[in-house]
């Protein structure tokens, strides 16, 4: 995905998004270190709507830092211990919806608090 085409999804959708759930400003949007996350025209808008909700400042090669990940490796492990091998995208999606659902939200909760190492 192009810097410019990640600016449209934050415009577009994020920004409604954030005015409506943080109508006092006071959001904050996290995204990682991705170069069309950085890129020039994505800071710049986030910098021209600072007033609306804040962007949060990310160290560089911090993966760890964000429960998402360790989700990600959760759905990963669950996935690859299914037998047989998804045989085609459908049943890969079908599969991946299926466990995710089924994650726990205490898991989440724990994750989010840094109460729980996965890995």
């Amino acid at each position: 995905m192009k810097a410019s085409n990640y600016l449209n999804i934050i415009a577009n959708q994020l920004h409604p998004y954030m005015a409506f759930v943080f109508p006092t400003g006071n959001g904050i949007f996290q995204q990682d270190n991705a170069q069309r996350h950085k890129a020039r025209i994505v800071l710049g808008w986030f910098e021209e709507h600072t007033d609306e909700f804040h962007l949060m400042s990310w160290p560089p090669n911090s993966p760890d830092l964000n429960p998402m990940e360790h989700i990600w490796d959760v759905m990963e492990w669950q996935l690859r211990a299914q037998t047989p091998p998804c045989p085609n995208i459908s049943t890969l999606c079908d599969r991946c919806l299926d466990i995710w659902y089924n994650l726990s939200p205490v898991m989440y909760q724990r994750l989010v608090a840094g109460e729980l190492q996965l890995f």
